[in-house]
């Protein structure tokens, strides 16, 4: 069966067609929401919330007006995760990443790397750190960024080039300090 009709479905009280619909869709949201939010448990509850909304309201999703239901829903969790962040404290260090199947072969380095790109994303502001994760952990593309945030295509291309030159200046950072250590030298010489 396809997307649209486990929608006609769905909007008519099929709960099994509207799990079809969104099981496609449930990784990338949970992983999205992981990563604005930063708390497993207030992910979950945001992407509940928002299959709770998307069934609610599956008679306002209109596939003719050129938005796919992917973007759709991925709009409405990006909006509860947002909500989320705004009543949360600000963030803290690295946690761990939304894929929890650690791969035992990563070496240590590759694995401080990783905790100092997510730190630099971790610092900016949520404008640029939303994009940043749609883009790159979602996989989205920018005209379906620009959709779901309600965005010009431009205002996301600026946001994207913005994040990815804070990144490079912090990794510079975390590059030049790694050298520093390796020569055993200490930051306060």
């Amino acid at each position: 069966m396809k997307e649209i009709e486990w929608l006609a479905k769905s909007r008519n009280g099929d709960s099994a067609s509207f799990e079809q619909l969104v099981r496609p869709h449930l990784e990338t949201a949970y992983r999205t929401a992981y990563l604005i939010i930063h708390d497993r448990q207030l992910a979950q509850d945001a992407v509940q919330e928002a299959l709770f909304e998307v069934f609610r309201s599956l008679d306002r999703f209109d596939p003719a007006r050129g938005t796919s239901f992917r973007t759709w829903f991925a709009k409405i969790v990006m909006h509860r995760a947002l909500n989320a962040v705004r009543r949360q404290k600000p963030m803290g260090e690295f946690q761990e990443w939304a894929d929890m199947s650690a791969n035992p072969l990563d070496s240590v380095i590759e694995r401080e790397q990783q905790q100092a790109i997510w730190k630099a994303i971790c610092s900016m502001k949520v404008k640029h750190r939303t994009v940043v994760i749609l883009y790159y952990y979602g996989d989205f593309q920018v005209s379906e960024i620009a959709q779901v945030l309600g965005l010009f295509e431009g205002t996301v291309k600026s946001r994207l080039h913005y994040a990815r030159k804070q990144i490079a200046a912090q990794m510079q950072g975390w590059v030049e300090g790694r050298a520093m250590s390796r020569m055993g030298v200490s930051g306060n010489e």
